[in-house]
């Protein structure tokens, strides 16, 4: 979620397929493996990777004509013109070829996370995936209960590395058992953002860390204006954002989730009296309590609501300081951060980026050198500095903690995080495109969170597969 890219490919393996729609089970991705597909979304990028081997052919890269070893990585993002980031690329490059001269790394962008993951499955059908790619907690499961990423305690025992400097709960995003198959990067907690300028103008105190819905709720109303004549406010308390990130949380503070504890089913789960309660009350925000702007009104402002003082609060993560120091529109010091209000359980969603090193990675050891360099001491501390994520490594995550008056409380929700469902479950790109619907029909359509809930589940059902 927050890396810039890097790429590479070698030699395809024949592989067969046994196409069986809407069936759930695990995907082998490596060669002379029976695929069984969940979706048909895969069959599609299955159909784009075997057009690609045909139209483009294979490259195979193993050493350059000098004898060095390439090592081939995989991200998302494009070129960057940030002083910062380049300086930031510049330096790590520097260091890396001073320490392993031995070890070229050829990198290549992949643009937008979007097309990230579907382009990474293709490589592995078609045999062309890097040495190296960049793990993302929302689509971890993908990639390793299909068996494509090599277990790293071998190489983690071997060097003994201390995995208790990471945080326990970003760690076991990639985590199987006693198996791991990522070394962490950084990460971040979802918190709320709010415009201390719009709260002391309208005489809210700010939040408190350990606030709950009724304050939250309270806060937002006191801070939406609605001027004389007017038929909508000129301000809200908080921005309603449909995607899972933004909607998650309200129903695991209240007890509820979208899938059972086992990730296998929806019925029971996102249709339970304590999901839909989680689903009004974020709803109701927008169609009962008109504290927040309709979707379609927010976006009709062509600028960021909270950066625009359209919205006094806004849920995001740390990369939200990025965008934020560069507005010309808020003032950090009008910034406050806060962690999100609860219900019944105190929780946030944690998103993490690692570095996996493919299976078939032909110069494994070369590859470790690197992933364990990128998640090492000198390019954390390089990449705490432009504020994007929270590193992974609890030290410098620390040694940051007075970097700005809004670090101690990303810090001090670490231990409230939770990794996304992706992490865990395949094919749950699938079960996020239905709750985004299914958010839609009841803050578009009108449909109550009960029912959308309960077709949503029976639809998510269908994607994952009963039988599993």
């Amino acid at each position: 979620m927050y890396l810039t890219g890097l790429s590479g490919t070698y030699s395809s393996t024949s592989m067969r397929f046994s196409s069986k729609s809407h069936t759930y089970g695990r995907r082998k991705l490596h060669s002379n493996m029976t695929y069984s597909n969940p979706v048909l979304r895969l069959v599609k990028w299955i159909c784009a990777a075997v057009a690609l081997v045909f139209v483009c052919g294979c490259r195979s890269f193993d050493r350059d004509t000098g004898g060095t070893v390439v090592i081939h990585i995989a991200d998302w993002g494009g070129a960057s013109s940030d002083k910062k980031m380049a300086q930031f690329q510049t330096d790590v490059a520097a260091e890396w070829n001073r320490i392993h001269p031995e070890i070229r790394i050829a990198q290549e962008h992949i643009p937008g996370s979007g097309e990230y993951v579907s382009k990474m499955l293709t490589a592995f059908v078609a045999g062309t995936e890097p040495d190296i790619m960049t793990l993302d907690a929302s689509s971890a499961a993908a990639f390793i209960d299909n068996e494509t990423l090599l277990d790293l305690m071998p190489f983690v025992s071997a060097d003994h590395v201390d995995l208790d400097a990471y945080y326990p709960n970003v760690l076991a995003v990639a985590k199987r058992g006693t198996k791991l198959y990522a070394l962490p990067a950084d990460f971040t907690p979802m918190m709320i953002f709010y415009n201390k300028r719009l709260f002391d103008t309208a005489g809210v105190k700010y939040p408190a860390d350990n606030w709950d819905w009724n304050e939250f709720l309270d806060d937002c109303k006191r801070l939406t204006i609605r001027p004389p004549g007017r038929a909508s406010p000129s301000q809200y308390g908080f921005q309603v954002q449909n995607w899972m990130p933004g909607w998650i949380t309200w129903v695991w503070q209240n007890g509820g989730d979208v899938l059972d504890a086992e990730g296998r089913r929806a019925e029971g789960a996102l249709d339970s009296p304590a999901t839909v309660e989680g689903l009004r009350f974020f709803s109701d925000m927008v169609i009962r309590d008109h504290v927040a702007p309709s979707l379609s009104m927010a976006q009709s402002q062509g600028a960021d609501p909270f950066q625009s003082g359209m919205c006094a609060m806004q849920m995001s993560g740390h990369w939200n300081l990025v965008g934020l120091n560069a507005s010309e529109r808020i003032h950090m010091s009008d910034v406050g951060v806060v962690g999100l209000p609860h219900r019944r359980d105190r929780v946030t969603v944690i998103y993490e980026s690692g570095y996996a090193i493919t299976k078939r990675c032909r110069h494994s050891r070369a590859a470790w050198e690197y992933a364990k360099f990128m998640s090492g001491p000198f390019v954390q501390r390089k990449k705490a500095e432009l504020g994007i994520g929270i590193s992974a490594n609890r030290a410098i995550a620390e040694g940051r903690r007075h970097s700005s008056p809004l670090e101690p409380e990303f810090l001090d929700n670490i231990k409230y995080g939770r990794s996304p469902w992706g992490a865990r479950v395949e094919g749950y790109a699938q079960v996020e495109d239905i709750g985004t619907e299914m958010m839609d029909s009841i803050l578009v359509g009108g449909v109550t969170p009960g029912s959308a809930a309960h077709d949503a589940a029976v639809r998510i059902d269908g994607e994952l597969g009963a039988s599993r």
